[in-house]
């Protein structure tokens, strides 16, 4: 039993110093940046993200460096990557469009049905354990206005609960729907951030291939599939090709 305890209380504190360590690396990091020394602040950010600990605002603040260090590639990826954990992030995505602006390739999107462009915006003015607790709460409702409905000692009062029962209900599954589709959005890894200054698209997965069009940095690319060292990329234009996997990075 004594073997246990000093065990436990051996790893809560091991887990208290690197808590500690990590707030102190994040301090100096803040410190770095405020100071100007950008490059320097990127460095101590990307210990903490090797280590695990990434949220938003890791990725926001290391947005933030590089677009100093005027590195618009590896900024825009940060920002994306930001906008995966809080889509809601109003910081976040003013940053983003501000980053774009330099990018050289204009893309023009395929317009989206207005029914699922709609839904999107309302799924991401929160983030996804937001939308988790938004419908843990509904439920909460859900099953009071059961009980009113089961309860209520006038038939009026039950419909009325009825029908509050059935729109908290609608509005639970939307809410969990939303949470789930917000972090298979985070799970996957379909879409990336070209970082290098050119890169050719081939029609090919080789280098023989004929060139199609060419990427400039800062642009984002849909993953269809890779074979070896190459990936077979999709623009929001719809256009398709093949490019070194080297050439991006996946958001």
């Amino acid at each position: 039993m004594k073997r246990f305890i000093y065990i436990l209380v051996f790893v809560l504190m091991a887990q208290l110093g690197y808590a500690v360590d990590r707030d102190s690396l994040w301090v100096r990091a803040n410190d770095a940046y405020s100071l100007g020394e950008y490059s320097k602040a990127l460095d101590i950010y990307g210990h903490i993200e090797k280590d695990g600990y990434v949220s938003a605002r890791l990725w926001y603040n290391m947005g933030n460096a590089c677009y100093k260090l005027q590195e618009d590639g590896k900024a825009i990826l940060y920002y994306e990557r930001a906008l995966k954990l809080d889509p809601s992030n109003a910081d976040v995505k003013h940053n983003l469009e501000i980053a774009r602006l330099k990018i050289l390739d204009k893309i023009e999107s395929v317009p989206e049905f207005i029914l699922v462009t709609w839904l999107k915006e309302l799924r991401n003015t929160m983030s996804s354990d937001r939308w988790a607790w938004t419908g843990v709460i509904l439920l909460l409702f859900t099953a009071l206005s059961v009980l009113a409905f089961r309860f209520a000692p006038r038939r009026a009062q039950r419909k009325v609960a009825f029908v509050f029962a059935c729109l908290f209900l609608l509005l639970t599954i939307a809410s969990f729907l939303f949470s789930i589709n917000l972090k298979n959005n985070v799970r996957r890894a379909d879409s990336a951030i070209v970082l290098v200054p050119v890169s050719n698209v081939k029609s090919a997965p080789n280098s023989t291939g004929g060139n199609l069009f060419i990427l400039h940095e800062g642009t984002k690319v849909n993953i269809i599939e890779n074979v070896g060292q190459w990936s077979r990329v999709e623009l929001s234009d719809g256009r398709q090709g093949w490019m070194l996997s080297k050439d991006f990075e996946t958001i």
